[in-house]
């Protein structure tokens, strides 16, 4: 037995639900954006909205970027993965046939 395993399914479940975050977070960031602080009616109020708006739009496109390479590189981990495990078995295949071939 190895003493290094991946599970696929589990990775490809965290990639998933990393691309969907960076989805829903899409939509109520572009939403910020178009809210201003005038609608609010209050000079201060609508002063601390912009603020809220302009922050709260910075960090959903922070995540949403953040989880997007987060999905890249844990699929560049599992193409990784099943290539050495593509190429180990080979090796395992080549070292079964020289067994039998040469009588050991």
């Amino acid at each position: 037995m190895s003493d290094l395993a991946v599970d696929y399914a589990v990775l490809n479940r965290v990639r998933h639900n990393l691309d969907h975050i960076a989805d829903l977070m899409k939509q109520p960031g572009r939403d910020m954006e178009k809210v201003t602080g005038d609608a609010m009616g209050v000079p201060e109020l609508a002063r601390r909205m912009d603020d809220f708006g302009d922050e709260w739009s910075y960090g959903i496109k922070r995540l949403t970027k953040f989880s997007g390479k987060a999905s890249e590189a844990l699929l560049k981990i599992k193409e990784s993965f099943e290539k050495l495990d593509d190429e180990l078995a080979k090796v395992g295949e080549k070292g079964k046939s020289k067994g039998k071939g040469s009588g050991e």
